[in-house]
């Protein structure tokens, strides 16, 4: 996955929410938008954490640290 890519999955993951939110918002059910918040916010720490877990996973083969 390019740095691109990752940016654009990120900031969709964002505008998704942030329209979920609004009609939310809209309809008067606030309750649910802190629920959707949430969400977005474990779905873009799990991409992150992929991103990290790769990172570290190519830094362990460069080095030649296998343990």
């Amino acid at each position: 996955m390019t740095g691109i890519e990752t940016i654009f999955k990120i900031a969709g993951v964002g505008i998704l929410a942030a329209v979920i939110n609004s009609i939310l918002d809209k309809s008067d059910k606030r309750e649910l938008t802190t629920f959707v918040t949430l969400t977005a916010l474990i779905i873009v720490l799990v991409m992150v954490i992929n991103m990290l877990s790769s990172l570290l996973g190519t830094v362990q083969s460069l080095f030649n640290l296998y343990g």
